[in-house]
């Protein structure tokens, strides 16, 4: 936010800047790259479906204010030598994307994955995810359905639902004991869920 507010002059806002409060949206905006990132969505995508927007005409400039504005704080970013968590996973699906015998590296290095709380992965992790599986698919994920209510940085359920549809090979197992909570809070739990 910080950043952003150094530079809230050069970028090319103008509904999202009102004079009368010119830092009002920043915050907000700034979640929506977020979100746009966990999603794998890059600035160039964006600007592309902004151009094409068929709605009216004001909301359209609002999306195009906003399309130019995310590929100018992404550039800012680099030119900063600076990312956000987001960018971690972005910039990794990019390179890959980009030069595949680097993914190719990182494919053959790791030849198991194990990825946790699987129930909070975004639509760009989980892209990640299958892309470093690879062929082997040699992957194991752990997941709560029942968790899946909290929808941290974009975490979709469709990940667990479609994995089964991924790895259609993949061996379910159901883990029904609790060794940390007792029998009374358990029931309390699944009521309330």
């Amino acid at each position: 936010i910080a950043l952003f507010k150094q530079h809230i002059f050069g970028f090319d806002l103008d509904y999202f800047r009102p004079l009368g409060n010119p830092n009002k949206f920043v915050a907000a905006i700034l979640q929506h790259f977020s979100r746009a990132s966990d999603e794998d969505i890059s600035p160039s995508v964006y600007l592309a479906w902004a151009q094409k927007f068929s709605g009216p005409e004001l909301e359209k400039q609002k999306w195009l204010e906003l399309a130019r504005v995310y590929n100018q704080w992404s550039e800012l970013k680099i030119a900063q030598g600076v990312m956000e968590f987001g960018d971690l996973i972005a910039n990794a699906l990019n390179l890959w994307r980009r030069r595949p015998n680097v993914l190719s590296g990182y494919v053959k290095r790791f030849k198991y994955l194990l990825v946790d709380e699987f129930q909070d992965t975004n639509y760009a992790q989980n892209i990640l995810v299958n892309l470093l599986a690879g062929r082997q698919k040699n992957l194991t994920v752990v997941a709560d359905d029942d968790q899946a209510i909290y929808r941290w940085r974009g975490a979709a359920i469709s990940n667990v639902i479609q994995f089964r549809k991924t790895y259609p090979r993949a061996k379910l197992v159901t883990l029904v004991q609790n060794y940390r909570s007792t029998q009374e809070i358990l029931d309390r739990a699944y009521d309330l869920i």
